[in-house]
């Protein structure tokens, strides 16, 4: 189990959503939940004839199965994010959601499913008292300094001490099961169901109390941390957290949860669980994600080895052999280099975009390419670009390879002796003091340069302009 636990939760620093954007969204969440909070609790208090009371023993059981399965997930999650980084925070965030999701299954499924009746004192005490450790937990996870757990026990061990917990406190209460009251006295009636009712035992009223401290001080916590962090899944547990602060209002007001109806406390607790479901989800989502990406990364890699081994070493072999001759059949050697010489620019071209890093700057990627290709052929290139201008990288790319071929031909063809290089957002443009051409004629006679720059315009939606003339030099501009 450990293993799946560290696969599903490898998040933690590596793959989770990080970023303004995230932290920004965390807080919206929080804010939208608690307005949904106060709409629904004011809808039942303030318009008298809407009734949330069904009784259905049924609904309890499938609710409280939800419970459990998106617990379990969530404890998965979290479990697996604590083997990858050892954070306290999430040890115990994996124990409450493992507590809840045993509480649900273990003192309100199975023994509803045994014949047990709702709010039967047993299962009605022990699932409060072990609901109440798990708020606990959860606000405990919310409130401790974000540090590492010096010695990480093994999994069985941690399991065994979390489980003697709540045996002791199932034990306990069994024990005194006989001497416990019930721990709602009063059956809610639909056509009260908008009345506010605090016939629960006062044990009861306490502990919902405290719950709705212990979720309230989580949701602003958790919340906090997200807009500090940048960690998606605890923004959704930041607005997880708030719902279920609500849930614990409405039972105060309604105390329907160890009874046989549903109410607006027990919708709200669902929708607790529904946004821990999200959360856990799009964690999923960004793990499968950053595993396509790391295996197309690894591709890549492996491809510039493989390049770089072996086209590039037998091109470098074969421009110095053919400096070394004379003439191959007639040919003059100084042909064969320069095609091993095109040969070998392309290939490096090809190394550096498997090689580059998807958030490495345009600025720095174009400035870099486009003077290795100026220096080769001893023409001076100034640059004037703008750090700020961001592109995908499949763009980038593109824009890199029109900046190489128009300065390749600036040099080459154009016999320039100064070249111009500016970036600016959503414009590219290089100039050349060079011999120029005729634009109508297509450029250079068999060139493919224009052509080959057109398309790679063209397929990230931009536009290539170029204006030249004989005499006065070339200028290619690209704009998106």
């Amino acid at each position: 189990m450990s293993s799946i636990a560290r696969n599903l939760g490898a998040g933690k620093g590596g793959w989770s959503v990080v970023g303004a954007r995230t932290s920004g969204a965390a807080a919206r969440r929080s804010a939208a939940a608690a307005v949904v909070g106060l709409l629904v609790t004011a809808l039942v208090l303030l318009v008298p004839s809407v009734r949330f009371a069904y009784r259905s023993v049924e609904g309890h059981l499938v609710l409280e199965t939800a419970v459990t399965l998106i617990g379990a997930l969530a404890a998965l999650l979290l479990y697996g994010r604590f083997l990858r980084g050892g954070s306290l925070r999430e040890l115990l965030l994996a124990e409450a959601m493992a507590v809840l999701a045993v509480a649900a299954l273990g003192l309100v499924t199975v023994p509803a499913l045994l014949g047990a009746a709702p709010g039967d004192p047993f299962a009605a005490w022990a699932a409060l008292v072990v609901r109440l450790v798990g708020a606990g937990l959860i606000l405990a996870a919310a409130l401790v300094p974000d540090r590492k757990v010096t010695a990480a026990g093994s999994p069985v061990r941690e399991s065994l001490v979390l489980a003697a917990l709540l045996v002791w406190i199932v034990v306990a209460v069994a024990l005194l099961a006989s001497r416990l009251p019930d721990a709602v006295s009063v059956v809610p009636l639909p056509e009260s169901s908008a009345r506010p009712s605090l016939d629960a035992h006062p044990a009861v009223l306490v502990v919902q109390l405290v719950n709705l401290v212990c979720y309230a001080g989580a949701a602003v916590a958790f919340t906090r941390q997200s807009a500090r962090t940048g960690d998606e899944l605890v923004g959704w547990l930041g607005a997880a957290a708030t719902l279920g602060a609500w849930a614990r209002v409405n039972y105060l007001l309604f105390p329907s949860l160890y009874t046989e109806w549903l109410y607006t406390g027990d919708l709200l607790r669902l929708g607790f669980y529904v946004l821990l479901l999200v959360g856990a989800v799009r964690e999923i989502q960004a793990y499968w994600v950053a595993q396509a990406r790391a295996a197309a990364e690894g591709e890549r890699r492996r491809l510039a080895r493989d390049l770089h081994d072996g086209v590039v070493q037998e091109l470098g072999y074969i421009r110095s052999q053919a400096l070394g001759l004379g003439g191959v059949d007639g040919a003059p050697a100084a042909r064969i280099a320069a095609a091993a010489d095109r040969a070998l620019d392309e290939a490096r071209r090809s190394l550096r975009a498997l090689t580059a890093e998807p958030s490495e700057n345009l600025a720095e990627t174009l400035g870099q390419a486009s003077c290795e290709v100026a220096d080769r052929y001893d023409v001076p290139i100034q640059l004037d670009l703008d750090p700020t201008v961001s592109v995908p990288p499949e763009h980038r790319e593109a824009l890199v390879r029109i900046a190489r071929e128009a300065v390749t031909n600036a040099a080459r063809h154009g016999k320039a002796s100064a070249l111009w290089l500016t970036l600016h957002p959503r414009a590219m443009a290089v100039r050349d003091d060079g011999e120029g051409f005729e634009v109508a004629g297509g450029g250079r006679p068999g060139g493919f340069g224009l052509t080959s720059m057109g398309e790679r315009a063209e397929a990230i939606g931009a536009v290539l302009r170029v204006e030249s003339a004989p005499g006065r030099g070339t200028e290619v501009t690209v704009t998106w």
